[in-house]
């Protein structure tokens, strides 16, 4: 714990500093500049020992009693106490450097704990880690509509294959890899990379440019793309290595009232989810991954920290669309997969398309009054204009079943917005004075989620659609 709060310090504090003194140094100072970094990273990587031994020789725990106490301070003394019903979630998370000591870190979410974790522990064994994860989410009480749930689901297997479900999923290489090459995060990649290059710009010589100007205009067009495509394609190969590493070995479990998620190579992660705080499932549909009928399912978590949402909103990477109501029988057998969905109207479809229609136009007017006479091209953006606003009218639709609302919408990824009637935290049905000509309304439903609320929405949906919507909910 000690030396990797150590580390920890001694880089925050010293890559700013190096930044600042490399920007105010020549070529000619090189050696001023690094024995600089050398005695400011021997003095942080001190302080920072100090500060940590500090902090650990002053931070002690306990269990006992359905509570866990915790000590903590070195100037200012905090001591806590939480109690063991009020914990949400119990995480572990592994890097690197906690593998290879038999580590592993600790954060304990409670509810209304804000945007940092009430417990955490940096670097505690693992084994003990793991015996304080079981002692604060054992409630040695199993309820009762648990215990029905259960038999139902196990009755329902036993008519259909004669075995009891098989409750844990894990995602094969082949899929993953897909899932990392449909993912586009190439693109991030490539926003990354022109940051850096942002900063090193001012330091590479103009005759750099003057040069590669000279190389770049001398060469055919066609290698120069060639040139292109292989940058790219390096890009997504390692965006897609960096994907598989990320989520690998990635496997969701439903245990008892829990649903536990584990995935990770270099850093292992360990996470559980109340079911009680599952207030949305999100099956969103990549643009790459559509044609290839997968998506990824998401879950809308309500409580915990905002650090603790980046990390559980994926409920599973990539899942072939014939295969979700399995996963959903198997892990949630609370959500079923609408069958079909009431879709929107005729009239609605060329409110769709004067909306992604109009701005092209405008600006391909405007660009007709550029020099060079090339303006006009920029009608041809009125095809794929065209597909893109009939394909976000085909997928509007709503869907309702006795305790559960689909809402089914697109902006450039499809999304499918399964919600359980009592975790819709409000319905809203609205109508603009154009919409009210063509009897249409838009309808939007909310649910908790962290950090904040979350709102859905399908426009342009029948108004006898919505006020049915409307009715159902307003009368549970």
């Amino acid at each position: 714990m000690i030396p990797l709060g150590a580390i920890r310090g001694m880089v925050y504090l010293l890559l700013p500093l190096a930044i600042v003194v490399f920007q105010n140094v020549g070529a000619d100072d090189l050696r001023r500049f690094l024995l600089i970094i050398a005695a400011v990273a021997l003095s942080s990587l001190v302080f920072s020992s100090c500060y940590q031994l500090l902090n650990w020789y002053f931070y002690t725990y306990r269990f006992e009693d359905g509570y866990l106490h915790v000590k903590s301070g070195v100037i200012i003394k905090k001591e806590r106490s939480i109690k063991q019903e009020r914990v949400q979630t119990v995480n572990i998370r592994r890097g690197i450097i906690h593998q290879l000591f038999g580590l592993a870190s600790l954060q304990v979410e409670t509810a209304g704990a804000g945007g940092e974790s009430e417990f955490n522990l940096t670097a505690v064994a693992y084994d003990e880690a793991m015996q304080i994860k079981e002692s604060l989410e054992d409630s040695g009480k199993v309820p009762t509509h648990q215990i029905e749930l259960e038999a139902k689901v196990n009755d329902l297997a036993e008519e259909v294959s004669g075995e009891l479900p098989f409750k844990e999923y894990t995602i094969s290489i082949p899929e993953l890899f897909i899932a990392g090459a449909t993912s586009g995060r190439f693109l991030l990649l490539f926003s990354i990379l022109a940051a850096i290059f942002s900063q090193v710009v001012p330091f590479i010589p103009e005759t750099f440019w003057e040069n590669l100007i000279d190389q770049v205009t001398s060469t055919a067009l066609v290698t120069v793309i060639l040139a292109a495509l292989v940058i790219l394609l390096f890009s997504w190969l390692v965006s897609t290595v960096a994907y598989v590493i990320q989520y690998i070995n990635f496997t969701v479990r439903r245990k008892e009232e829990r649903l536990q998620v584990t995935w990770g190579l270099i850093e292992q992660k360990q996470l559980n989810l109340k079911l009680h705080r599952l207030q949305a499932l999100v099956v969103q549909e990549g643009l790459l991954r559509q044609p290839f009928g997968r998506a990824t399912l998401v879950a809308e978590v309500a409580g915990g920290g905002s650090k603790e949402r980046d990390y559980i909103t994926v409920l599973f990477p990539l899942l072939r669309k014939e295969k979700l109501q399995g996963f959903l029988d198997a892990i949630l057998p609370e959500y079923k997969l609408p069958e079909s969905y009431r879709p929107l109207p005729r009239r609605s479809l060329r409110r769709y398309l004067f909306r992604v229609l109009a701005p092209v136009v405008l600006i391909s007017i405007a660009m007709l009054w550029l020099p060079y006479g090339y303006g006009w091209l920029t009608f041809f953006l009125l095809i794929p204009a065209f597909f893109w606003g009939l394909s976000r009218y085909r997928a509007g639709g709503t869907f309702i079943e006795e305790n559960q609302l689909a809402l089914r919408f697109r902006f450039i990824n499809r999304y499918m917005i399964m919600m359980m009637r009592s975790n819709i935290q409000a319905i809203q049905v609205s109508a603009n004075p154009f919409q009210r000509r063509q009897d249409l309304k838009t309808m939007r439903a909310w649910v908790l989620s962290s950090p904040e609320g979350k709102q859905f929405q399908v426009v342009d949906v029948e108004t006898a659609e919505a006020e049915i919507i409307w009715g159902w909910f307003s009368r549970y």
